[in-house]
């Protein structure tokens, strides 16, 4: 590459480069501090920007394999043509928890909050040949090869909060296992760094890493059927506690239920019923899946109609309102943020109910504040 040429793309680069970092940081803490995000599924979040001497490296890489008609790579086109500028990475304990954050990840697009430049791409990433419990065949290869992660190509979409400007810059995602990380965090740091240097390793070196991944896959193997075998092991223990005696729900004090009582329980499409009635409008999937979650996890998984309306009642609603209105300055449920709006009234209400008006309206207000603190781009 060229002095001048050189000189160009780091000028560049230089001057976008705390673009970059915010856009990162935006990411990690859009898919970090999402309540809706499925966070028993997701162990860390982290970004990096690509060292300008590898951005440099890898230009000239790009410039050398080209087609003679293809156009250089130059200051003027290098961040469309270098995809992995911002890198965000979504570490995950389980394999079956890299489904899980994909499914979320497809909301995200289906909302409009991110859009996929093209489907991911699965680099030879760990995969399930077997399921798990299942004895191995003798046959069964577990030699892999090489890097590994679940790539895609994102940009912020149309309902994310933030400028153009931001939502013009492409972004790498990977998502992986915690072990698909240990291994990807010493081969780069052991083997690949060298090898991308032109130095030399022996091949039984090479070998002995691509065995090490081949172990690391049957460790992830392992380690699923294990976590399988405890999440069994669970639901026999409570469905033994629940037959020793009548599961009643919080809101009725005797072991006499109404009549109506089952035709009254809680289903998804009655608390979006009065979500919509409560509200002014219908939540996404997303919303309305973490909001399940949130009644479960409290223990009213199985609460009448009529007790979700005592916690939606109005009087509540309106506290809300008028907090929200004085640490945010607007309306709520208005923008692309209603969604978030909903989940912050319903964490209210919640805690409204079980803990009381003044700790509800504190825990409020500090949710509400940190929102604003947190910087927009």
């Amino acid at each position: 590459m060229r002095k001048q040429q050189r000189d160009e793309i780091l000028i560049s680069f230089f001057k976008e480069k705390e673009k970059y970092e915010k856009l990162a940081r935006y990411i990690v803490r859009l898919i970090r501090d999402d309540p809706s995000a499925p966070k028993d599924s997701i162990h860390t979040v982290l970004y990096r920007i690509k060292d300008k001497d590898r951005l440099l490296e890898k230009i000239d890489q790009e410039n050398s394999n080209s087609e003679i008609d293809v156009t250089s790579i130059t200051y003027k086109n290098y961040q469309k043509r270098i995809e992995d500028i911002i890198g965000i990475r979504i570490v995950c304990l389980r394999l079956s928890d890299i489904l899980k954050v994909e499914t979320y990840l497809d909301l995200l697009v289906e909302e409009k909050i991110l859009q996929f430049m093209r489907k991911p791409d699965h680099k030879r990433s760990f995969v399930l040949p077997i399921n798990p419990g299942e004895a191995a065949p003798q046959n069964l290869n577990l030699q892999y090869t090489g890097y590994s992660s679940v790539h895609f190509q994102i940009k912020l979409g149309e309902n994310s909060d933030v400028s153009d400007a931001f939502k013009r810059i492409q972004v790498e995602l990977q998502l992986r296992t915690i072990l698909e990380e240990a291994w990807g965090e010493i081969d780069h740091k052991y083997r690949y760094a060298y090898s991308r240097i032109g130095e030399t390793i022996p091949e039984h070196i090479h070998s002995g890493f691509y065995n090490l991944s081949a172990y690391l896959q049957a460790a992830a193997m392992q380690a699923e059927y294990l976590c399988r075998e405890v999440e069994a092991h669970r639901a026999r223990t409570l469905k033994l506690k629940e037959n020793k005696g009548p599961s009643v729900s919080s809101e009725y004090s005797g072991n006499k239920m109404p009549d109506d009582f089952v035709d009254q329980l809680m289903k998804p499409q009655t608390l979006q019923s009065v979500l919509e009635e409560s509200f002014g409008f219908k939540p996404t999937v997303r919303t309305l899946s973490y909001i399940l979650k949130r009644f479960d996890k409290l223990g009213y998984a199985q609460c009448s109609k009529n007790f979700l309306k005592r916690i939606f009642k109005m009087n509540r609603l309106e506290e809300f309102r008028i907090i929200y209105e004085e640490i945010l300055n607007q309306v709520p449920f208005k923008d692309i943020n209603k969604n978030i709006d909903m989940i912050n009234a319903v964490n209210f209400l919640l805690f409204h109910e079980i803990e009381g008006t003044r700790v509800a309206k504190e825990g409020l207000r500090s949710t509400l504040q940190w929102r604003k603190d947190r910087s927009l781009l």
